[in-house]
């Protein structure tokens, strides 16, 4: 088994806290989305889906919260659309007409944030199996 104990304090804080950096970068390009223009601009670019419309109309005017999720529910059907398209929920003509840099921004932080969760996931669990023995 793996003895996280006998590694060295530098690479054990690396190993912590490395995941929980690239997670929060992407919490944080999420953030910035939800309070620059880009906020208007890709709720704008986004109309045919009835999931998204009624959540702008639930969650948009509201307070940070709702609409930081909001921004990520949009970054979420932008980056896998492929359900969305194959029930005809959303226009592809749409999606192609998406804002390329903010369509970048929106899939990268998505990337960030699931990719330190689940790093975050395995940190957990090798700690967890290195404390059993």
């Amino acid at each position: 088994m793996i003895d996280i104990d006998a590694w060295p304090a530098v690479v054990k804080l690396s190993f912590v806290m490395v995941p929980v950096v690239v997670c929060f970068s992407g919490v944080a390009m999420n953030v910035y989305i939800t309070l620059s223009r880009d906020y208007k601009i890709a709720c704008s670019s986004i109309t045919s889906n009835p999931d998204i419309e009624s959540l702008k109309v639930l969650w948009g005017g509201s307070s940070f919260k709702w609409r930081y999720l909001l921004i990520c529910a949009i970054g979420w059907l932008v980056a896998f659309p492929g359900l969305k398209l194959r029930r005809g929920r959303l226009d592809a003509d749409e999606l192609k007409a998406f804002p390329p840099d903010l369509k970048r921004r929106l899939v990268m932080s998505l990337w960030l944030t699931m990719i330190g969760f689940g790093w975050m996931a395995v940190v957990v669990l090798l700690i967890k199996l290195s404390r059993m023995e």
